[in-house]
């Protein structure tokens, strides 16, 4: 079963549903605890002023989740593709407005983020009903 196919399963228990809203919010809200990226902020802020830099901020962007995944330690794997997913979500309003260039990495952002959810609900769950 591909990964689009599991997650949109996942999405029908309502338990996992709450579970992975209330994660995605716990690490929205630690963001000010998340490490600054000099490239990064310096693509954010240029994209700010000019939309020619949406290209650069998505392609480095997508650098980084790539570079997270390939991490062996599980957290630090972890806390690299979270800090993608605070980047993306703060980026609000403009991942609609240049949804072309945003979709891959969304796409890409939910098929890594939602299996590891999962995955973290599945072992909650577990330690819930010992």
């Amino acid at each position: 079963m591909d990964v689009q196919k599991k997650i949109e399963k996942w999405c029908m228990d309502e338990r996992f549903v709450r579970y992975a809203n209330e994660r995605m919010s716990e690490e929205l809200g630690k963001a000010s605890n998340h490490w600054a990226d000099p490239e990064y902020e310096k693509l954010a802020e240029a994209f700010e002023w000019e939309d020619r830099y949406v290209v650069p901020l998505v392609t480095f962007l997508t650098y980084r989740l790539q570079l997270a995944k390939l991490q062996k330690r599980v957290k630090q794997r972890k806390s690299g593709i979270w800090w993608v997913f605070v980047q993306v979500v703060m980026q609000g309003h403009y991942t609609q407005a240049f949804f072309t260039e945003f979709d891959k990495l969304q796409t890409e952002l939910l098929e890594t983020v939602m299996p590891m959810l999962h995955d973290e609900y599945i072992q909650w769950s577990n330690k819930k009903k010992r």
